[in-house]
């Protein structure tokens, strides 16, 4: 040993090969080689990410590993939150590599970035602090689970816990990743927390190592061109953190907090909105009349859906069939029932033609985003692409904003928001990346909003959007479109099983989609047992209810009454709760199991049965659930009484649920 000296929190020693940073709780070591500069991250004898270095991706195409440098230079330095250490990366002629970490001193947690410095400048479109030589150790009783989680929410691609094999396991999970036992529920969960410039992944291959990639394209980012390259003096990876937890689904409510402290989520001080939206039962079908019998439905036949003291009745796509005297008289209508109004929009795309002309002297050819060849980006989801960063979509956005504030509408739905994430050649030649456009435009939206509204409430809620960069809605869907029948609940289940924890952190609730109980446009009719699963699926995800049904319909507005008069499951979802999954071992199927501890003594456990045909006899033990001693409670919807203290065992009829109410016993 050469020395050893505490540094606050973390006992740092130079030894003859390694500089070694151990936390003074001992769960976290950082030890870094003299000679290659490789590092190691230890969490006691449980995980370890072994033999990892840098990797950066030259304007040349050379991949510049920084484990070949002939020397590195190690330094530390003490925050209030951190021991900082830096490690330059330095061979004569080539520009610095230089990872910075930072050792928490609260919790086992690690952050890691890495960046190309030139005095000349530099440009690269791929960093990567962290790639391993050595296979990732996780102390484990159970089969190892790699989470995936989608770019965003479009083309229903589902989350995963067996991202190992496939299409997904290419470039791995977006943004964040959780390498976990199920059985014991310990694991790594891993992220970045910057997202100004860059789309990332967190890739475990099975049975091997990690790798941390800022510049990642591929369908699942929906891109058809390499990813932007950042040229600067400096060019930084965002910071991935890395953390050991005693359960998985706590680590990704930490990443989640993390994130927010970096960018908090966009404030609302009122509750989660309760409502209607027009597009699951109407579509492009959607006329004035069906959103007057919508509001007058609500007003006189649905007291319980208020929150906050009021209902949103939104029009949704095609909203443009009602001329602009019939949009002006809904609101005013909506406003004198004691309701608000709320509307919908694509600001980053163009569903017409090229030539078409939009805003000024703008035709849509003008604002489309082009690739590297000058040609426009190929259609996606049938809409063509528009650059966020150039004048004509920037006016555009604030015409179509002031127009909605001027109207009166309290709500608006941003909808295909990822085609203006798309890696292209931008108007700007300041941004150049995708996400780097994606924040360009968002914050002009945001400004126009603020603007046009002088301060009153207005509610932005993101449709199909990335999961970051976060901050630009009050809330995001957590899934694609999701209708009435069961195979949706389903889909939408397996949204939430892996991405509760966005809600109250990234965002301020999770938007689960409008709640259709009897029949979606152009499907068939549903069953009371779908409706029921399919309502308590939207306030398990976060309590954020829109009711989706045509009110013109007979047979809807019974089903509807009937289902939404259930004041105890309304009042539960007034309350935002943050239901858990049970099990995180599924793979890409929706999650049957959720609980929601409101104290110490009061319990909600949620259970689903997806089969169409056969009944389903669920026994979930106790333990499982977070429940210990004797707990006693009642189903809210049949008000069946159970008692648990071992097991909490119930038979579910067919696509039915239950909601069970339990309080702990003395």
């Amino acid at each position: 040993m050469l020395a050893s000296l505490f540094i606050g929190l973390v006992t740092f020693q130079s030894l003859e090969r390694n500089v070694v940073f151990v936390s003074k709780d001992k769960k976290l070591t950082l030890s870094i080689s003299k000679r290659t500069g490789r590092f190691d991250l230890v969490w006691g004898k449980t995980a370890a990410v072994l033999q990892s270095s840098g990797l950066a991706t030259l304007a040349s195409g050379v991949k510049d590993r920084t484990d070949t440098r002939a020397t590195h230079q190690i330094k530390s330095e003490q925050t209030a939150e951190a021991t900082v250490v830096t490690v330059r990366h330095l061979t004569r002629g080539k520009p610095e590599l230089k990872h910075t970490f930072w050792l928490y001193h609260r919790n086992a947690e690690v952050a890691v970035r890495l960046d190309l410095i030139d005095v000349k400048g530099q440009s690269s479109n791929q960093l990567i602090p962290v790639v391993t030589t050595a296979p990732v150790k996780l102390l484990s009783r159970g089969s190892l689970q790699a989470l995936f989680v989608p770019y965003d929410n479009d083309s229903y691609v589902r989350y995963s816990s067996q991202a190992w094999t496939g299409e997904t396991a290419e470039t791995g999970s977006y943004e964040v990743s959780a390498l976990y036992d199920d059985t014991t529920r310990a694991g790594l969960v891993v992220g970045s927390i910057d997202h100004d410039h860059w789309k990332s992944a967190v890739k475990f291959s099975k049975g091997g190592g990690l790798q941390l990639t800022a510049g990642v394209t591929s369908r699942f980012t929906h891109d058809t061109q390499p990813h932007g390259a950042v040229t600067g003096k400096e060019v930084r990876s965002p910071r991935f953190t890395l953390g050991l937890y005693a359960d998985w689904r706590q680590g990704l409510e930490r990443y989640g907090e993390l994130s927010a402290k970096v960018v908090p989520p966009l404030k609302w001080s009122g509750k989660v909105p309760f409502g209607w939206n027009s597009w699951s039962g109407h579509k492009s079908k959607l006329q004035a009349s069906d959103a007057d019998a919508a509001i007058e439905f609500v007003r006189d036949e649905l007291p319980h859906l208020r929150n906050d003291g009021t209902a949103y009745i939104n029009l949704d796509s095609y909203y443009d069939n009602l001329s602009t005297d019939q949009l002006k008289a809904f609101v005013k209508k909506a406003h004198d029932s004691g309701l608000k109004a709320g509307i919908y929009w694509s600001p980053f795309v163009n569903w017409g033609e090229p030539d078409w002309k939009t805003v000024g002297n703008f035709h849509f050819r003008d604002l489309q985003l082009k690739g590297a060849s000058g040609d426009f980006l190929p259609k996606h989801d049938g809409a063509w692409p528009l650059d966020p960063t150039h004048p004509g979509t920037l006016l555009r956005i604030d015409r179509q904003l002031k127009e909605y504030a001027e109207n009166g509408f309290d709500f608006v739905k941003l909808d295909f928001l990822t085609h203006g994430a798309l890696e292209g050649k931008h108007h700007n030649p300041a941004v150049q990346t995708g996400t780097a456009a994606y924040n360009f435009g968002m914050k002009q939206l945001l400004k126009s909003i603020k603007q046009h509204t002088r301060g009153r409430p207005f509610y932005v809620s993101l449709s199909i959007a990335p999961l970051f960069p976060n901050g630009y809605g009050h809330s995001r869907r957590v899934s694609c479109d999701v209708f009435a029948n069961i195979g949706s609940t389903e889909y939408l289940l397996n949204s939430h099983n892996y991405g509760w924890w966005s809600a109250g952190r990234l965002y301020q609730f999770n938007d689960p989609d409008h709640a259709c109980v009897y029949r979606a446009e152009s499907e068939d009719a549903t069953t009371e047992a779908e409706a029921r699963s399919r309502l308590t699926a939207s306030v398990i995800g976060g309590g954020l209810i829109l009711q989706g049904d045509n009110l013109t319909s007979d047979q809807a507005k019974v089903r509807v009454k009937k289902v939404f008069s259930n004041a105890d499951i309304l009042n539960l979802a007034k309350n935002s709760p943050e239901f858990r999954p049970a099990y995180g071992n599924i793979g890409s199927v929706g999650g049957e199991v959720f609980v929601y501890h409101q104290s110490a003594t009061v319990c909600y456990v949620a259970l689903f049965n997806f089969d169409k045909v056969h009944s389903k006899l669920i026994k979930e033990a106790a333990a499982r659930l977070g429940l210990t001693g004797t707990w006693t409670g009642h189903d809210l919807w049949t008000n069946t009484p159970v008692t648990v203290t071992n097991i909490l065992s119930h038979n579910l009829a067919p696509m039915d649920c239950a909601l069970f109410k339990l309080s702990k016993q003395n």
